[in-house]
């Protein structure tokens, strides 16, 4: 099982930017902990859901797919425009199973059933 935690308009560029990448824009920032007693594979992809529609994000950096180990936290990063992450209610990734890891994006949503998922923070 996957815990995700969204944190959105994250500083993480100004950190990338120092340290090596320059890559700009990089406001979203995922942590993906598993949280279960086995390996849990996941691409470099999540999609942002609501009542209405599926947006799928296949730009996370860094790319490719992750084995995450029991215990193991994985962090992805990409930018995303307020506007858009404020259209939709949860985010999901699909593992190597197809099974599908739900967060909450709303505060007051908090965690939803069965998904260990945490609701989304919001940097200053």
């Amino acid at each position: 099982m996957l815990e995700i935690r969204v944190i959105m308009n994250s500083p993480v560029e100004e950190i990338l930017a120092f340290k090596c990448c320059h890559m700009l824009d990089l406001n979203l920032e995922l942590h993906l902990k598993n949280t279960g007693p086995v390996p849990v594979s996941v691409p470099s992809s999540c999609e942002l859901v609501n009542d209405q529609e599926r947006l799928r994000i296949d730009y996370l950096y860094p790319q490719g797919g992750y084995s995450i180990q029991p215990g193991e936290i994985v962090a992805f990063y990409c930018s995303l425009d307020d506007a858009i992450f404020d259209r939709f209610r949860a985010i999901v990734f699909r593992d190597g199973a197809g099974r599908e890891h739900t967060a909450s994006l709303k505060s007051a949503g908090g965690p939803q059933s069965g998904s260990g998922a945490k609701p989304a923070d919001r940097a200053p």
